[in-house]
């Protein structure tokens, strides 16, 4: 795969789709820096340290059954699994997979204007490992 449009993500939360629902997705995974430098040393040094990510979803709001308020509501305060891959093809070197824990932290069913599309922003923190795969 060469570069492309970001059209097809496919996201699904809690083994539920919600590609359709969703207008951006970042996932953030960074290390920690741990510096080692010592005496006689005329440069810093540093190793990495522990991992952590978030992820950072946008939603355009649903309140229908088993749509993205009567799906997220409940999960305020749980870890639940996240997966993205870049398009809704089959998984390959081409289609990673982007499989993670997060702990919802946050959920506003209300964050619009009048005249605006209803919609609602998340940041969530990560839980335990992210994983890649390519099959």
């Amino acid at each position: 795969m060469a570069k492309f449009v970001a059209t097809d993500y496919n996201i699904t939360i809690g083994g539920t789709d919600f590609s359709q629902s969703l207008a951006a997705v970042t996932l953030d995974i960074s290390a920690e820096e741990q510096e080692t430098t010592s005496f006689g040393d005329t440069f810093r040094e540093r190793i990495g340290g522990l991992k952590d990510g978030s992820i950072a979803l946008d939603f355009h709001q649903d309140f229908g059954a088993s749509a993205i308020d009567a799906t997220l509501f409940p999960l305020l305060g749980t870890a639940l699994t996240i997966v993205i891959k870049p398009t809704s093809s089959a998984v390959g070197a081409t289609n990673p997979t982007y499989t993670l824990s997060a702990l919802c932290t946050e959920y506003q069913p209300f964050a619009s204007s009048v005249g605006d599309l209803a919609t609602l922003s998340v940041t969530w923190p990560t839980s335990g490992p992210i994983t890649r795969a390519t099959s």
